[in-house]
């Protein structure tokens, strides 16, 4: 039968095995300098601020343009908490991947904390690595020879009579 890797006999796959589990975090009290500084040596674009393990913002190398750099704000003495967009959106790691997608869609956002049963930050979702994910995906299923879907059909319907 086609399947999908994102799908198992339960349904979806947790969105948590899809997701980066050694995010990059700062606190709220960290000087913007400091932020730029990690995001440069992890070759990342965003940090989860946390407070407590729990995520209570997202700063973004744009957060910091747009909040800090062109406004003449000096990053030396500026908290992160002055940058960083707070209240972050977060799902569950155990939601499904297509509630993930639904998520970041409807709530316009391009990266998704991850939380476990306790609040506490569990992982990272960026939309893109979805996307990439997704087209993977669509790939694989366009590979499958007609021949092959033809099979995949004849033997459901057989499996029904």
């Amino acid at each position: 039968m086609i399947s999908l890797t994102l799908c198992d006999e339960e349904g979806p796959m947790p969105i948590k095995d899809y997701s980066q589990t050694d995010v990059v975090t700062v606190s709220p009290q960290a000087l913007i300098i400091d932020a730029a500084q990690q995001m440069v040596e992890n070759h990342v674009g965003c940090l989860v601020v946390v407070e407590d393990e729990k995520p209570v913002g997202i700063l973004t190398d744009r957060d910091i343009v747009r909040r800090i750099i062109v406004p003449g704000k000096d990053p030396k003495q500026t908290p992160v908490s002055e940058a960083m967009t707070p209240h972050p959106i977060t799902m569950d790691q155990d939601g499904g991947i297509f509630d993930a997608i639904s998520t970041m869609s409807d709530e316009g956002v391009r990266r998704l904390p991850l939380i476990d049963e306790s609040g506490r930050l569990a992982g990272l979702v960026a939309f893109d690595d979805l996307l990439l994910l997704l087209g993977s995906e669509l790939v694989n299923l366009a590979g499958i020879s007609p021949t092959e879907r033809y099979r995949e059909r004849y033997q459901a319907s057989a499996h029904r009579v």
